[in-house]
């Protein structure tokens, strides 16, 4: 009960988002306001159900054991009721046919209104499906029975209620009693004296966005109309996926039972399934909807604000996919005392060639206004064959709503696809509701022999919303002010820009400093030795270190690098240009949806326009208005055009793996109409993030050459070359775009450099051309760099630098800075395309909807009939530098003690350093060993040498290596710089003792310490807020590292001192002052002056016993010695005394 009382406070929810839904699909305003309502319903509810729950368990009496209790009855209750469904059979011949499945806790009563089901104690209908394998797919979809039902579960002492919940006026016929039983059974039969009589009418406008059921792509769709226990359908409509029935159905005498006020209030469900109608065989089932009528009683009036009924849109299911939907009205009338002669009347035909098919009244039916509607007939594209023969002669036809027209005949659809008369019209009613306007069908046929005409594809345009032109308000603009307040914003970005550049040199410039005023650590960036690539390393996201790098050059070169397709950037480029798919062929179902795609036979290249008429005439007053092109004024000749077009493919990303090592070898295949160019002699090896690095030239015909193809293809020795994935791009929505995306607007106008100007035109040129299309005034340039366009003053640099550095006056800065802000400019502004790399996804034909990749790219176009281009911009990729890089270790000290003596028992160490660059561990390299060390200092003087490729820009070194001896060939990789420097102790017996590393990122690392006191911890601790340097811009660095390792409790502990001397130099320079390795020719190192302990044992073992024994005892040595000495003294006089004495006596 607890659940099922949780369970119905979600029910007004879901009926809630379901009304949000529809509010938004509709475009009625505010639909915030009905969610907010839902949500605050559903938090009552809940609150509800935490009141109701914390009084079950907190009644009077009960103790814990029984709350406990409670808990575990409830859940057992849950768990043995909910775990059941019930089945409802139709049986035939003793078989079952038909089911329908209702859940138990749909059905279970409860005294308290929250906990009840939703559908106990209701009449209820229930669909009945085929059981089996045969109730899923198409077949399953049919409804094979509607059943009204009456389903009540509850407790035994509850079974009183079980008919409280019927309709009223109903007599019992209960079973004769044989012997003692229940006090209540259920009754046989129930004998309804109470009834109510209705009228039923079906207003069945039109459908649209059906499901294709045939295989032309098209439906012949009619509609049956359920309800009760009548029924009706709809005439048959002819090829067409959006039906305009346009259809009254009228029920009469539907017997309903119950009383008035409750039919008013919970009318029957009307079910309408669209089927398509076949020739042979029985219909198809196209989809399903569900609608409740709008009911009127007899003592009610009808009239606003209920009646007459609004069309509404129901949406049409097939499966658990939608199949459209249908626009009806539906109204339930009751019959009174008066009879039919009391309800609203109903039209008669109107259309005599229709017969007795009833007309939506004019109340239901919508109001209509008439429309021109221009259609611009452009070309066809990538027709696909029909009965196995190429399309020829196609023609175009557009109907909407019974109206239409036919475009020109194409004559020859291989030599030139585009039509000759690009602009047609005609007038039809439609209704003033936007959200009702019929669909409009797009149909394209071939003309074939005898006067035959083949349906080559079709599409609908569902929505016409978007074609509706609307004029524009030049009253909105007040061209003065609007100028003057654009031209104090314009010039606000330059100063802000200036200020931000000017600070962040300051702030260079301070950094490079010393704290005593010393020399300046590094070199300012020297612009000559950018490229392209740097301002593709400034722009992107993922290179943050290299974007810090050349912030500067953010505000004076941008480039747009953008994370998808520019289609998805600027609506496909179809500002004045759509496209329409064509499609042809049985629409599939569940997942096969996802293959549509298979059934696009071609592409219609046009657009429409829509309008009420008559047109104002001060649009056609306009000058150089064009009566024959409609509102399709100053758009291009669709004749053949020659074009270059030149493809950057600049590097691909996650690209899926095609080999058995889970990598690829790829490279760019580039195919644009009967031009197919294979890199295939450049492929990577071995990479799924490859830098390409390439552009291609190819000289193309629009239309017939306008679809290119950019393929990642994976590398086999042996076989053919497999296909990871490919984009496609359709140039000729791009060359003709308003937003010019023939060839992207640069930040800054630069004659050199690596910021030269790419476009043939220059901006003035290109601003003047703008102008001259959008029927403005000149530009014109005025003192003090500023320009006038459109009543609108634009401020910028009226200066330009030469090759020789000398400057001189130019229109071009000012021309541009009009450009970056064109879609200021009123009436004909929209924004250009600045320069930009796009990218794309790749996908693969045979994993459909599965991305294999990402690359990106960008497109320039030229048409031949202008200036040659320049030279193509080189993306080659950049070719790492040689250098190489010594290491001097000098000394250690302070390092850990880990070895005992072997005699004498004390701390000491066999000492030596490695050393190598990160990537390279195979080439690491080792000192000679600083042997007994008992103090932790080791002297060294040993050079180590490392040769390396490195890439500047990207600050990593490059290494090519095969991975294993069956490769073919190298593999590269890019890792950062980084040098590692290791102490170690020596062990004769055992593996060699770790103590502790040093890691320097050789582009930015600490300054070492000048003394080894002042060499501490701190230096790896704070790492990240001392000063650094770059050894590629200080080229020789001398100084003392801390060697550090993590103890026991993963914390860091300083193990060691080392004093190392880094020396940077080119591979030129290193070749021309060689050195050697360790202490050997050319430019030999000097000895270390080592104490005579680090001398092995087993080489002097007398000299190493003399040191030990003289080193640990010397005192005890010297005092043992002084008292011998004492004690031999001692005894000589002991010795000489007597003598002595005896000679003094006898006077001797």
């Amino acid at each position: 009960f607890m659940f099922e009382s949780l369970s119905r406070c979600c029910v007004p929810q879901e009926e809630g988002l379901n009304d949000v839904q529809e509010i938004i699909k509709t475009e009625t305003a505010f639909p915030e306001r009905r969610l907010r309502g839902v949500l605050e319903e559903l938090g009552a509810g809940c609150n509800r159900f935490m009141a109701l729950a914390n009084k079950d368990m907190n009644q009077a009496g009960r103790t814990r054991l029984d709350r406990e209790r409670l808990k575990s009855c409830m859940r057992e209750m849950v768990g043995c009721i909910f775990c059941h469904n019930i089945f409802i059979w139709m049986m035939s011949n003793n078989k079952r046919v038909a089911y329908a499945r209702i859940p138990s806790k749909d059905i279970l009563y409860s005294i308290v209104d929250e906990e009840t089901g939703k559908d106990c104690g209701k009449v209820k209908a229930a669909f009945l499906r085929l059981p089996g394998k045969k109730g899923f797919g198409p077949a399953g979809w049919t409804v094979q029975a509607k059943l009204e039902l009456y389903l009540w579960l509850g407790l035994n002492k509850q079974r009183k209620d079980f008919l409280c919940g019927l309709p009223n006026g109903f007599e019992e016929t209960k079973a004769a009693r044989t012997g003692p039983g229940l006090q209540s059974v259920p009754p046989i039969s129930l004998v309804y004296n109470m009834k109510q009589v209705f009228q039923l009418r079906a207003h069945m406008y039109q459908a649209r966005s059906l499901f294709a059921a045939d295989s032309s792509g098209l439906s012949d769709p009619f509609a049956r109309v359920f309800f009760s226990s009548h029924s009706q359908v709809t005439e048959v409509l002819s090829e067409t996926l959006c039906p305009t029935w346009d259809q009254l159905l009228v029920f009469d005498d539907v017997e309903l039972f119950g009383e008035a006020s409750e039919l008013r209030d919970d009318p029957p469900i009307i079910v309408v399934e669209i089927y398509d109608q076949d020739t042979v065989g029985k219909a198809e089932f196209i989809g399903r909807a569900f609608a409740k009528p709008i009911t009127k009683m007899c003592d009610e009036h009808y009239g606003p604000p209920r009646f007459p009924p609004q069309l509404e849109y129901y949406q049409l299911y097939r499966g658990n996919n939608t199949a459209g939907d249908l626009l009806a009205a539906f109204e339930l009338l009751q019959i009174g005392q008066a009879g039919k002669a009391g309800l609203p009347p109903i039209d008669g035909p109107t259309d005599p060639e229709r017969g007795p098919i009833l007309p939506v009244p004019l109340g239901i039916r919508p109001v209509l206004s008439r429309y021109r509607i221009e259609v611009l007939f452009w070309g066809l594209r990538g027709l696909k064959r029909v009965n196995l023969a190429l399309v020829d002669r196609p023609r175009v036809d557009i109907e909407c709503a019974g109206r239409g027209v036919q475009s020109a005949l194409i004559q020859n659809y291989k030599k030139n696809p585009n039509f000759s008369c690009l602009v047609k019209w005609f007038e039809v009613d439609l209704p003033e509701n936007e959200l009702l306007h019929p669909p409009l069908n797009i149909r394209v046929v071939d003309c074939r022999a005898f006067g035959r005409y083949t349906l080559v594809g079709s599409h609908a345009v569902t929505s016409l919303r978007r074609f509706i032109y609307s004029p524009p308000d030049k009253t909105s603009n007040n061209w003065a002010s609007a100028g003057t307040s654009f031209s104090a914003v314009s010039r606000q970005p330059n100063m802000i820009s200036a200020d931000i550049f000017n600070k962040n040199e300051k702030d260079k410039r301070k950094k490079k400093k010393k704290k005593k005023g010393e020399a300046e650590e590094e070199e300012e960036t020297d612009e000559s030795t950018l490229d392209w690539w740097s301002k593709y390393f400034a722009s992107i996201e993922t290179h943050m270190e290299v974007r810090a790098l050349y912030s500067h050059l953010l505000l004076t070169c941008g480039w747009w690098v953008y994370n998808q397709e520019l289609e998805d950037e600027y609506g496909n480029f179809e500002d004045w240009l759509h496209t329409f798919n064509l499609y042809r062929g049985k629409a599939g179902d569940d997942d096969e949806r996802a293959l549509d795609d298979d059934r696009i036979v071609g592409r219609f290249k046009g657009s429409l326009c829509m309008y009420k008429v008559p047109l104002s005439e001060e649009i056609t007053r306009d000058a150089g208005f064009d009566p024959n092109m409609g509102m399709f004024q100053s758009i291009p000749h669709n004749d053949p055009i020659n074009v270059l077009v030149r493809v950057y493919v600049v590097r691909a990303t996650d690209l899926h793996p095609a080999d058995i090592n889970g990598k690829a070898d790829p490279y760019v295949v580039i195919k644009l109409g009967k031009s197919d160019f294979r890199d295939k002699e450049n492929y990577i090896s071995k990479q799924l993030n490859p830098v390409f690095g390439k552009s291609f030239d190819i000289e193309a015909t629009f239309p017939m050459e306008s679809m290119l193809t950019v393929s990642v293809y994976d590398w086999d020795l042996v076989g053919t070359d497999d296909l990871i994935g490919e984009t496609k791009i359709d140039l000729e929505n791009r060359f003709y775009s308003k937003h010019r995306a023939t060839c992207g607007i640069s930040s800054t106008y630069s004659v050199n450099g690596y910021n030269v100007w790419r476009d043939p035109m220059k901006p003035s040129q290109i601003l003047a051309k703008l102008c001259k299309e959008g029927k403005l005034e000149a530009p014109q340039y005025g003192p003090g760099g500023k320009v006038k366009v459109a009543n609108r003053i634009f401020f910028g640099a009226a200066e330009i630098e030469d090759e020789s550095g000398m400057k001189r006056q130019t229109e071009e800065h000012l021309a541009l800075t009009v450009l970056r802000h064109w879609e200021e400019i009123p009436r004909v502004g929209c924004p250009l395309i600045p320069e930009h790399v796009e990218t794309r996804p790749l996908l693969n034909p045979d994993k459909p909807g599965i991305e294999q990749g990402r690359i990106e790219m960008w497109v320039d176009m030229f048409s031949m009939d202008m200036p040659a281009p320049g030279p193509a911009i080189d993306i080659s990729p950049r070719k790492p530098k040689s250098f190489e890089l010594r290491v001097i270790i000098w000394n250690t000290d302070d390092v850990i003690l880990e070895d005992d003596g072997f005699m004498t028992g004390e701390k000491m160490s066999d000492i030596y350093v490695r050393g190598w660059l990160k990537g390279q561990q195979e080439d690491k390299q080792d000192t000679d060993v600083h042997y007994h060390s008992l103090t932790g200092e080791g002297n060294f003087n040993w050079r180590f040498v490392y040769p390396f490729e490195y890439l500047m820009a990207e600050e990593k070194i490059v290494i090519s290596k095969k991975e294993s001896m069956f490769s073919w060939d190298e593999t590269e990789y890019k890792i950062p710089a980084r040098l590692t420097l290791q102490v170690w102790d020596a062990d004769h017996f055992s593996a060699d003792d770790f103590l502790g590393a040093i890691e320097l990122d050789l582009n930015r690392f600490p300054r070492g310490a000048k003394t080894a006191k002042q060499c501490s911890i701190n230096m790896v601790r704070k790492e990240l807020q001392l000063p650094t340097i770059s050894i590629f811009k200080q080229k020789r660095v001398k100084g003392w590292w801390p060697f550090v390792a993590r103890d026991e409790n993963d914390e860091i502990e300083l193990t060691g001192k080392v004093e190392a001397e880094l020396h940077l130099m080119t591979a030129e320079e290193a070749e021309k002052s060689p050195v050697g390795l360790g202490r050997n020719e050319p430019d030999p190192l000097e000895k270390p002056n080592r104490p005579d302990t680090s001398l092995m044992w087993f080489l002097s073992p007398l000299r190493s016993i003399r040191y030990f024994i003289w080193h640990n005892y010397r005192w005890l040595i010297l005092k043992i010695l002084g008292l011998a000495l004492l004690l031999l003294m001692l005894g000589v006089f002991l010795y000489s005394l007597p003598g002595y004495l005896v000679k003094k006596m006898i006077g001797a």
